[in-house]
């Protein structure tokens, strides 16, 4: 597959998400990209004059051939003189490791999602503040794409909900061990969620952490919850697997479910 990072200075961040936008729009299905803000980190695959650096990145990956490939990712790779191009012929899993050592075992991590229309320039706008506010080099603000084939199945066909949105955004705070200051890291990410709020049209559970039980409802919506509370009293009626974000079974339970992880 043709894969790689792209990265610009964050001074272009408002920039390089609005060319994100309008790439996604007209993507075809071979197209992986994502968007990331944060510092850069001090790993072989970054200059040495770009560690500790506010960027913005793009991580995209072509699925074909990778002469069409390159001539899909140009304008990309073309778009305002990127600071580094890693982008070349590579396999699935080099490419899907690249960034394991960015979230290694042992660090302290927090996160707050949201699920996102299209990006408007409101919503681009927050999140390139924010960013610029990060406490923490080891923090970051992924912004992953939908579309496609997920986008081409009915929402109430499975479970899975927000098939039209257009992005999962997640701010994840992190820190080492010893940080003197923890919470302000978390305050960071709670402040950056809240501000994102306005443009959420739901959020993703697999992502979720310590939102109120309320937010399963958001994330299911009701009609889905209702079906899902069912399937658990008919399955799980003692609410035995809870240790989760918990759907108790529709007609009750001996057993409350919790959010804690």
């Amino acid at each position: 597959m043709l894969a790689g990072l792209l990265v610009w200075p964050m001074s272009e961040a408002g920039a390089v998400l609005r060319c994100l936008r309008d790439f996604v729009a007209d993507a075809p299905d071979e197209v992986g990209i994502m968007a990331n803000l944060r510092l850069a980190p001090p790993l072989p695959i970054f200059p040495e004059e770009l560690h500790g650096k506010p960027i913005v990145a793009l991580i995209v990956c072509y699925s074909g051939p990778i002469e069409e490939g390159e001539r899909v990712l140009r304008p990309l790779r073309e778009f305002n003189a990127p600071a580094l191009d890693t982008v070349g012929a590579k396999s699935y899993l080099a490419h899907q490791a690249t960034f394991d050592p960015a979230y290694p075992h042992g660090r302290h991590y927090y996160w707050k999602p949201w699920r996102l229309p299209p990006l408007s320039d409101a919503a681009i706008e927050v999140i390139v503040d924010h960013a610029a506010a990060i406490t923490s080099p080891l923090s970051a603000i992924p912004i992953f794409t939908f579309g496609g084939a997920v986008a081409r199945v009915a929402d109430d066909a499975t479970a899975f909900t927000g098939r039209n949105a257009a992005h999962d955004i997640n701010i994840v705070a992190s820190w080492l061990p010893d940080d003197p200051e923890p919470e302000r890291h978390k305050t960071w990410a709670r402040t950056t969620w809240e501000a994102l709020r306005p443009f959420a049209q739901g959020i993703y559970v697999n992502f979720m952490f310590d939102e109120p039980t309320s937010h399963l409802r958001f994330a299911y919506g009701d009609r889905k919850y209702a079906r899902l509370a069912a399937v658990k009293s008919k399955y799980d009626p003692l609410n035995v697997f809870r240790f989760n974000q918990n759907i108790p079974p529709a007609n009750g339970s001996r057993r409350e479910g919790t959010l804690t992880r």
